[in-house]
């Protein structure tokens, strides 16, 4: 039935080649026309997509619900240090160039914000209710950027540089004028406005005209900003200020690794740019070691530089796999046109399937189609490239190396047809392997595992049917001449051959067989058994280690970075002065059946703020009676002292305003939040103990009928209760998708071999195969990493599994086949031989062409050093350290597989088979 099937394909797809070739072209200019931007449809990040149930998830949602509007989801926070001695009056200077730009910036956004809620105009009381505290703030920030511009340049006076004056520089001109323009709009008394609009003209005369409404202003890089907290805040300061160092914290609406984080750090890094250049230099020198550091880290920083260096990894990655590709089908074809034919079908196979895949995405977004539920992220791209161009070379490294056999024994349309039929059923074979045990992610709860899965099938599928449709209709088309300068036509012209249409011609394709390969035929079927059990042995050794640290592995994300980038650089600033803890509190979440007076809650409040500090690893609580978490039970306290008037202030300040109670009447007297400062790490394992047990006691008081909150359901929010979570779900999703793919990949594998025990082998060596290249994997960057080594990116061993068991097959499948195939003719030891001698070559071209493309996805470790050496400009970050991991171990799966599996274990299994199968029959023979 398969057989009839390819033949009848074989013969459409080379005698209607014309219509193929119009139909792709079609296709693909329709597709790449209609579909959007990949950039304009990813999606980033990890804790997003935890399953809706999980505790971290439904906090997200009850605090949505019950505060409204715009909240804090991430933070940037810059750091002013020293290392060797506290801050002086000069580093000040600095700080407060600094802030005077920061606090401007706010005030435009929160402008902008003001007029998109409504606002068109006339005093702030008459203003839409929503816009009213935008520009509330608008105002301060305005005003808080002038004093501190003042302070400034009356410290800096004796510095300013003799060179025009700009908009920032020396003093913020554009502070007044937005000042003016803002009080103007406000209806604010004449003189006000007329003094800071003739100071700004003072400054820069030409204001006016170079200075676009804050309509037309391009802020979207800072549109994310909600609040700047800094040490200059006269009552929240102290708690950002140390001897030796300021801390100045963005507060952003959009998620930790939110895509437009991108541009709000790129926008951060060049204002501290500005700063470093313009007052930081002129005050003294910024030595790494003894200097004044400026830098910048928080979870937004984090996340912003970790999809920075994933666009970096993805421009390098698809740079570096054209260029492998192209160099190694230089090298085995040595012909201009057999390099130009696969590059042209894979090129279109990623057109069509980024586009066919972006529109469905896009029409998943807007609903357009009902139960279409698909997404795509910034890295699934970097699987499209690298599987399509390794899987797609290889198919059409088969394709054309059978071809080459059927054309030196038949006419070239005859040769086509041959070809396309004797390989179509491996091709099939070997890619569904690959496109079902990727489409297993799909019964994986994470969404990241759940939707990239599936979609890199989707495109795999659509390259296998490029490489059987389109490939051939070029081939065809192109005549012999492809195989050009070689010369390759039919050995002896047979009429008969042209009305017959065997499967293969025996006799013929000498050439593609020989040499090194049939040593190595002879070698492996001679001592079958002991070559076997042998490279089991050999491969265990590894495979032991791997499989005992398979679950060594990280979730802090940013270790992910290299130690260099700017956010790891101030993170580790930070810590030297502050308890990392405190710009990563876990919010806590308490909500009751029913409200309770306020007085009374507050009570409440106390009292189980004094009971979370008898916990292990708290180090602070803040609540509405002590927002910044000031004040433990043990420190007392007069009415009249300076912390009584200080912690009466705070809880006034509007960083305590409608943040610990919810004004949503669904929520009202109902909801307590409490932030904890926990000691450690937040991405560390004894952090995320800590707050497990935090989360336990919180639900055994839940449980507890004498407890003030008995029956409260208990949310907790942050990154390590995030993190918590994330383990949880993608442990669980490790196993059952493990489990899915082997019995996936083993179904494919009986359904084209139809060899039960040989299958089970297969899959055995693939295990064995996944576990000794983790083993390897780990080895190698604990050796790299050094000290640094935390462990390998918690997504790696599922990845590597899905990839390593599914792509794995495809040689194996594609050797087993050509045996079976052979076996028609000859008997198990000769069909062995042949097969092993025939496609020995192309199966390892085949190999390394997908570990190149494999490789390829560490190219952002080592070509930017490359680009600077050869004296490029060069503004990527280092690499991320989770592709660069999970290239390096596919890479050397593939090639333990090309070079080991196949090549030893699989063919001497083979033999062991045959020879036992040969006794077996000759044993009955005897019998009868």
């Amino acid at each position: 039935m398969l057989s009839s099937l390819t033949e009848r394909h074989a013969t459409f797809v080379t005698e209607r080649w014309r219509g193929v070739l119009l139909g792709w072209l079609i296709v693909t200019s329709f597709l790449v026309a209609v579909a959007p931007r990949w950039k304009d449809i990813a999606y980033d990040g990890d804790f997003e997509y935890l399953p809706p149930d999980m505790n971290t998830v439904a906090a997200a949602r009850v605090l949505d619900e019950a505060f409204p509007g715009d909240r804090a989801r991430s933070q940037i926070v810059l750091i002013l240090a020293r290392r060797d001695h506290p801050l002086d009056d000069n580093d000040l200077i600095v700080g407060d160039d600094l802030l005077r730009r920061l606090h401007h910036r706010l005030s435009e956004v929160c402008w902008q914000r003001a007029i998109d809620l409504g606002y068109d105009g006339g005093p702030i009381e008459q203003a839409p209710p929503d816009a009213k505290p935008w520009l509330d703030r608008a105002v301060e920030a305005l005003d808080q950027s002038i004093a501190v511009d003042e302070r400034f340049y009356q410290a800096f006076a004796d510095h300013v540089p003799d060179k025009p004056p700009t908009l920032t520089e020396p003093r913020m001109a554009i502070a007044y004028f937005d000042r003016a323009k803002l009080l103007e709009q406000l209806g604010n008394h004449e003189r006000e406005v007329g003094d800071d609009y003739q100071d700004a003209l003072i400054l820069v005369p030409e204001i006016e005209s170079i200075v676009p409404p804050i309509e037309q202003r391009n802020l979207s890089a800072w549109k994310p900003m909600l609040d700047l907290l800094s040490w200059d805040d006269s009552v929240i300061g102290g708690r950002l200020s140390k001897p030796g160092a300021r801390l100045a914290v963005l507060q952003l609406s959009s998620e930790l690794a939110a895509t437009s984080n991108i541009d709000t750090i790129e926008a951060v890094q060049r204002l501290l740019a500005d700063v470093r250049d313009y007052s930081s230099a002129r005050i003294e020198s910024t030595s790494e070691q003894n200097g004044l550091q400026l830098a910048m880290t928080g979870s937004a920083a984090i996340g912003g530089e970790t999809l920075i260096a994933a666009r970096d990894a993805i421009r390098y990655t698809e740079l570096i796999t054209v260029l492998m590709i192209l160099v190694i089908l230089a090298l085995v074809y040595r012909a201009p046109l057999l390099v130009a034919v696969p590059m042209l079908s894979i090129g279109i196979a990623v057109a069509v399937s980024t586009a066919l895949v972006g529109l469905l995405t896009d029409w998943s977004i807007r609903d357009v189609v009902p139960g279409l539920n698909l997404r795509v992220f910034t890295t699934s791209r970097i699987f499209i490239v690298v599987i399509l161009f390794g899987a797609g070379t290889d198919y059409c490294l088969f394709l054309i190396s059978r071809l080459r056999e059927e054309a030196a024994g038949a006419e070239w349309p005859l040769a086509c047809k041959r070809a396309v039929s004797g390989v179509t059923g491996a091709l099939l074979g070997s890619a569904l392997t690959t496109i079902f045990g990727l489409a297993m992610l799909w019964f994986a709860q994470f969404g990241k595992y759940h939707y990239t899965g599936p979609v890199v099938a989707i495109c795999l599928f659509i390259g296998l049917a490029v490489c059987l449709t389109l490939t051939p209709a070029l081939l065809r088309a192109l005549g012999p001449k492809v195989f050009w300068p070689a010369v390759v036509a039919p050995r002896e012209a047979d009429p008969a051959a042209l009305i017959s249409f065997p499967t293969r011609v025996e006799g013929h394709g000498a050439a593609a067989g020989g040499g090194i390969w049939d040593w190595i035929a002879i070698r492996l079927t001679r001592r079958p058994a002991a070559t076997c059990l042998t490279g089991l042995i050999l491969l265990l050794i590894p495979g032991i280690y791997g499989w005992r640290n398979e679950d060594s592995t990280t979730y802090d994300m940013s270790s992910q970075l290299d130690t260099q980038a700017d956010s790891r650089r101030g993170f580790r600033i930070l810590a030297e002065h502050f308890n990392i803890g405190e710009i990563n509190p876990v919010t806590v979440l308490l909500v009751r059946a029913e409200g309770e007076p306020r007085e009374s809650l507050k009570k409440q409040i106390k009292t189980l703020s004094d009971h979370l500090y008898e916990l292990p690893g708290v180090v602070a609580v803040r609540t509405s009676n002590d927002p910044l978490g000031d004040f433990p039970p043990d420190r007392e306290m007069s009415l009249l002292s300076t912390d009584a008037w200080r912690r009466r202030a705070l809880q006034q300040h509007r960083v305590a305003q409608n943040y610990f109670f919810s004004s949503n009447p669904e929520y009202q007297d109902r909801l307590v939040r409490l932030d904890l400062v926990v000691k450690g790490d937040p991405f560390s394992l004894d952090t995320a103990e800590r707050v497990s047990n935090i989360g336990r006691n919180l639900g055994d008081l839940s449980r507890t009928p004498e407890s003030d909150w008995y029956e409260a359901d208990v949310y907790l929010a942050g990154t390590t209760p995030s993190i918590i979570d994330l383990r949880s779900v993608t442990t669980q999703d490790n196993q059952r998708i493990k489990t899915a793919v082997v019995i996936a990949v083993f179904l494919v594998l009986v359904a084209v071999i139809r060899r039960v025990g040989l299958c089970l082998y297969l899959i055995l060596t693939v295990l064995l195969s996944y576990y000794a290249t983790l083993g390897l994997t780990i080895l190698f960057f604990q050796g790299v990493y050094g000290d640094e080594y935390v462990g390998l990116d918690w997504k790696l061993p599922l990845f590597l599994f899905v990839i390593l068991v599914a792509v794995g097959q495809d040689y194996n499948v594609y050797l087993v086949t050509r045996i079976i195939e052979e076996q028609r003719h000859r008997g198990w030891l000769a069909a062995l031989r042949h097969a092993v001698s025939r496609t020995g070559g192309i199966i390892t071209a085949c190999g390394l062409v997908m570990v190149a493309t494999f490789l390829s996805m560490t190219s952002s470790a080592w070509m930017p050093g490359i680009l600077s050496l050869l004296g490029f400009e060069n503004q990527a970050t280092t690499g991320l350290r989770g592709i660069i991991e999970l290239g390096f171990a596919m890479g050397l799966g593939v090639l333990i597989d090309t070079f080991y599996v196949r090549t030893i274990l699989v063919p001497s299994f083979v033999a062991l088979m045959g020879r036992l199968g040969a006794r077996v029959k000759r044993a009955e023979s005897e019998a009868t």
